[in-house]
C-alpha cells in the first residue's frame, strides 16, 4: 500500500502561482534560471502519475521528479 509522500517536481519555464489548483495542491515556486518548482504531499503513486500526466498533457518540459523523505 502506497504512503503519502513528499515530492519535488521541476518544469522548464516559470509558471502563474495560479496553477497550483491544476497540480493538486502542489506549491508552484519560480526558480533562478527559468524553471518551476512544484512541491508537496501526494497520497500515492497514482497521485503522482496524475501530476506528471498534466504536465505532459500541458506540453510542459519535465525535468525531474525526487521523493523526498520526511523521516528524520
Amino acid at each position: 500500500m502506497d504512503k503519502p509522500t513528499i515530492y519535488q517536481i521541476r518544469v522548464k519555464d516559470h509558471l502563474d502561482a495560479t496553477w497550483a489548483e491544476w497540480f493538486e495542491g502542489l506549491t508552484v515556486s519560480n526558480l533562478e534560471g527559468g524553471e518551476a518548482l512544484l512541491s508537496g504531499n501526494l497520497p500515492d503513486q497514482s497521485a503522482l502519475q496524475g501530476i506528471l500526466k498534466r504536465i505532459s498533457d500541458l506540453g510542459l518540459t519535465l525535468i525531474s521528479v525526487n521523493a523526498v523523505s520526511d523521516e528524520k
